[in-house]
């Protein structure tokens, strides 16, 4: 496991708060009555996130795990699993749509240029049109050759813009930017959104000016 997701992965076992680890016994009502499951604290929140998903009750729930046998013995055991099992095809179905193919299909939908750059100011991925745009701005060069030694630089500290996109559930902002190549410098604004990447947080920028 690389240094930075080990890092992503550290910061979710720090909000997985221990007291959500500590069973205890909760009522709800099902088909056959009320019943008593003792659940650790996350589980009975992954019945909550279920049940919303699937607009079912969290009893309705626990009377179709009851109904399906997936364990006899042990209702609360069965209960786990599905909610493990649910969770987890959950991630599945989503993940596609956080990933480096996403976003570069996203960027190749767009008639703006746009660009994805990286926390540490790296450009991550391009369009065509961002191609075009240089192209434009830096006559003489090929933008395919010369994009690796494109200096590019947003006027809002990189961290304040994170921040503030995670505030305002990622909301654009918009931010000026310069670019440079060689001798030449060309300014401009962007709208900036935080990417559709599930490890990495990267910046989304449609250069708009």
């Amino acid at each position: 496991m690389t240094d930075d997701l080990m890092s992503t992965f550290e910061s979710m076992i720090e909000r997985a708060h221990t007291d959500a680890s500590e069973p205890f016994f909760r009522a709800v009502t099902t088909e056959d009555g009320r019943r008593a499951l003792r659940l650790e604290g996350s589980f009975w929140k992954a019945l909550e996130f279920i049940s919303r998903e699937y607009q079912v009750t969290v009893g309705e729930i626990i009377s179709c795990v009851e109904r399906a046998h997936l364990n006899d013995k042990n209702l609360a055991s069965g209960v786990r699993h599905v909610c493990i099992h649910a969770l987890a095809e959950q991630i599945e179905e989503t993940r596609t749509w956080f990933s480096s193919t996403s976003i570069q299909n996203l960027l190749n939908a767009t008639p703006a240029p746009a660009f994805v750059l990286s926390q540490s100011r790296q450009i991550k991925f391009t369009n065509q049109a961002f191609l075009k745009y240089v192209r434009t701005n830096f006559v003489a060069m090929d933008p395919q050759r010369e994009t690796p030694s494109l200096r590019l630089h947003i006027d809002t500290p990189m961290e304040e813009l994170f921040e503030r996109l995670n505030e305002n559930q990622n909301r654009p902002i918009t931010v000026g930017f310069a670019m440079g190549m060689n001798d030449r410098r060309v300014r401009g604004s962007i709208n900036a959104m935080l990417a559709p990447e599930w490890r990495h947080q990267m910046l989304l920028g449609f250069v708009v000016s």
